[in-house]
Parts: C-alpha cells; structure tokens; sequence
C-alpha cells in the first residue's frame, strides 16, 4: 500500500514553521544577550551618569524578557508563568519580612531609585528575582550535565543547592555597588562586605534556595512524558543562550574594576570605603565566581554528546 505523500504536507510545513520559529527566537535571544553585555559595559563608562534614570529599569526588564521568551521554548509558558509566581510570591514575602524585622537579609530599606513600591517592595525586585533564577536554574542543570526534564533525585535535590550557589555568586558580585555607590537601598547598619552584612548573603542563599525547592517539588507534580526536542533541550544553542546571557550579566563587574574612578564612599554606619579598592574586589569575585561558572557551562555544552 503507498500512501499520498500529500497527506504528510501539513506536518511538513508545521516542522518548517517551527523551526523558523526557533531561528527567529534565537537571534533575538543572541541580539538581546549582546546588547545587554554592552549594556553592562556602558555602566562602567562616563556615559553612566546620563544612562542613571533608565539603568534599574533596563537592568531588569530585558532579563525578564530574555527569560520568557527563552523559557516558553525550554519549558513552555504555563510552567514559566508558575516560576514567575513563585519566585515573585517568595521573593517579596522574604524582603518585606526582612524589611520589617530584619530576618533572613538584616535590616535595610529601598530608596526611591528603584520606582513604585509594593508595599514596602519595588516591583522590580521580584522580576530580579525570576529573571537571573531563570538563568541560574538553568546553569544548575548545566553543570550537573542534566539536559533533560525529569523531575529525578538530581532535579528535586541538587539542582536548587547549586542553582542557589549561582545565584548568590551574582549578588557578590553586585550587591556592594548597588547598596554602597547608588544607594538603591540603604543597609542601617552597614556591614564588613563594603557596606553590606555577612547575613545578607545567608538570606539570600535561603529565599533563592526556597524559590528552587518549591519549583522543584511543584514540576515533581507535573511530571508527565515530555519530548525533549519539542522543549528545546536537545538544542545545543539552547544551552548556549543561557550561559552567554549570564556572561553578559557578569561584564559590568570586571569593567567597573577596570574603568570605575576612585572616590570616598560612607555607609550608614559611617565607615568610610574607597570605591577603587571595592570595584576591583568585586570584579575578582565575579571573575573567579561568575566567570568560572560561564567558563565550566560552556565546555559542558559543547562536549555534551547528547545536544544536537
């Protein structure tokens, strides 16, 4: 018996159309990972001062949008949309407690840099929140060399640990600049890390270590037999995004170091730092953290033998 071979047409063109929808997401995914490291760049330049009204906005709303448009690809919208809800749900119960008593982060409050408020959170901290999750849930499975989606021992319990180390190793990197030079929030009783207290990172390993562990109970709920092909996960370039976009994330840190002028800064606690002596701090954390990780993700993809 031969079958019409215009019978297998309509599938033939969803293929094609699929496939040129993944180019087309791709180099929009690889524009917008290039624009954003230029973008970190430009903060480390005198054209920073003129960039300050939209730099909070920009830093956190192309992220977001990197993450769902690489997301709804890797692991479709209506999982996206429950990752963007707890980590967003999360991330604001955790600062608004932290805020009000001083636990897990210490006390601090959010100046009026970082726009309107909700409640005595701006609503661009929990996008932060999801975007670089997204990215570092991500390099997690990376580095595990976990390409697929199922919701194993690997997915439920060492995935969220090391999504966290990686996480945390961007706040290293950042937090100092952001509390201590732009005072986007205010830490009341400054602390040994250039104005930022050894707590704050504890608190911040355990609200991404929570936001993790929930996401990775709830896709525990929704196992169900998924294609990998269909989710993108045996796309090479795939992988390859999300690393670059971290690295693109991480070229403010050692450009800072090497462009930032020196200047006498004082936290709240009236201790005096030099900005030279912290931009160049934190760019070796970023280096030898942020750096190190971009470094092991990108031999991990290309050796993968089971990307495509």
């Amino acid at each position: 018996m031969r079958l019409d071979q215009s019978l297998f047409d309509p599938l033939t063109d969803v293929s094609e159309t699929l496939v040129m929808n993944d180019l087309t997401r791709n180099r929009v995914l690889w524009a917008i990972s290039l624009l954003f490291g230029v973008f970190a760049f430009l903060k480390a330049t005198p054209l920073a001062p003129g960039l300050m009204a939209v730099i909070p906005a920009i830093s956190i709303i192309v992220p977001t949008v990197f993450a769902f448009m690489h997301g709804s690809r890797r692991l479709g919208w209506p999982t996206m949309l429950t990752f963007f809800a707890i980590a967003f749900v999360v991330s604001w119960c955790m600062e608004s407690l932290s805020i009000a008593t001083g636990f897990p982060f210490g006390h601090y409050h959010y100046t009026e840099r970082l726009g309107p408020k909700l409640g005595t959170v701006p609503l661009l901290i929990m996008p932060a929140y999801f975007a670089m999750c997204y990215v570092s849930w991500n390099l997690a499975h990376i580095v595990l060399n976990k390409f697929d989606h199922r919701a194993d021992a690997l997915q439920r319990f060492a995935v969220p640990v090391i999504a966290a180390f990686i996480m945390v190793m961007w706040d290293l990197s950042m937090d100092p600049s952001r509390a201590t030079v732009s005072q986007a929030w205010i830490w009341h009783d400054g602390g040994s890390y250039f104005g930022v207290p050894f707590v704050n990172f504890m608190g911040w390993f355990l609200t991404v270590y929570l936001i993790f562990q929930i996401l990775a109970l709830v896709l525990q709920k929704q196992q169900s037999p998924r294609d990998p092909t269909t989710n993108g996960d045996d796309r090479r370039e795939s992988w390859h995004l999300n690393t670059a976009f971290y690295f693109a994330t991480f070229v403010e840190f050692p450009a800072m170091a090497w462009l930032a002028k020196d200047q006498v800064l004082t936290d709240a606690a009236k201790v005096v730092w030099s900005s030279r002596a912290m931009f160049e701090s934190l760019g070796l954390v970023a280096i030898f953290t942020m750096g190190f990780v971009c470094c092991l993700a990108f031999f991990s993809v290309r050796q993968a033998r089971q990307l495509t």
